[in-house]
């Protein structure tokens, strides 16, 4: 849980008490930049909604730019929190059952207030003298989870050389959302669920069956190929 994001969702108005019980579920998921991936039943089972008043809740939070919604995966969806950009009644009507927002709004955030949220940055800053800072990269535990999870199914990888470092820091670095173990846990999950990454698939004119290799999953290419549920079908 992120309370620096709490911290700024919790004072918004102008929206219904589904709406507001949504947006409290997912800051209550996201790290410091506002990403989070909670699926559509567990939002559900954390505020007591249906996933019909979940789904109309999600899709008005992003009509008025609090929310991003982006799939991930090629199944599952994270999501991006940006509550500073909320401004009612300037993008959308509130909710009918909304309350009435305040006349006179106060300058948000107030002049000369520090700045408290950071907005999430999927690419990295073009140009310019700033430098965009993200947690380190936990090589070794990455490591650790392909062999907890993937052997002896696939080659464990006993040897962490220095080319190895550099794929895995650099996969980490290319989106914040690589930037967490549930990520890499998820991804090595989705493929012990393949049956052509895993070697369970039939060889094609009797040849042997393809595997993939730890190298392989961390190759550019091929990382994008399966985060996007290519191996699935």
């Amino acid at each position: 849980m992120s309370t620096i994001v709490m911290t700024a969702c919790w004072p918004l108005q102008g929206m219904s008490p589904a709406q507001k019980s949504v947006l409290i579920s997912l800051a209550d998921n996201a790290n410091d930049d506002g990403v989070c991936w909670p699926s559509v039943a567990t939002i559900g089972a954390r505020t007591c909604l249906s996933e019909r008043a979940v789904r109309n809740a999600l899709r008005w939070l992003e009509e008025v730019g609090i929310l991003k919604s982006n799939q991930r995966f090629g199944r599952s969806t994270w999501y991006s929190l940006t509550p500073a950009a909320y401004a009612p009644g300037t993008t959308c009507p509130p909710a009918p059952d909304a309350p009435s927002p305040r006349q006179e709004m106060p300058p948000t955030p107030a002049p000369g207030a520090p700045r408290t949220v950071k907005e999430p940055s999927i690419e990295p800053p073009q140009g310019g003298n700033r430098v965009s800072r993200s947690p380190s990269c936990p090589v070794q535990d990455i490591v650790d989870l392909f062999n907890r999870l993937l052997t002896p199914a696939l080659p464990a990888v006993v040897l962490l050389s220095e080319a190895r470092k550099k794929q895995i820091q650099a996969r980490w670095r290319q989106s914040v959302v690589h930037q967490s173990l549930d990520f890499w846990t998820e991804y090595f999950a989705s493929v012990a669920e393949s049956d052509f990454l895993m070697g369970r698939s039939t060889g094609k004119a009797g040849a042997a069956p393809f595997r993939a290799t730890f190298d392989w999953l961390i190759a550019p290419s091929n990382f994008v190929k399966v985060v996007e549920g290519n191996y699935h079908a």
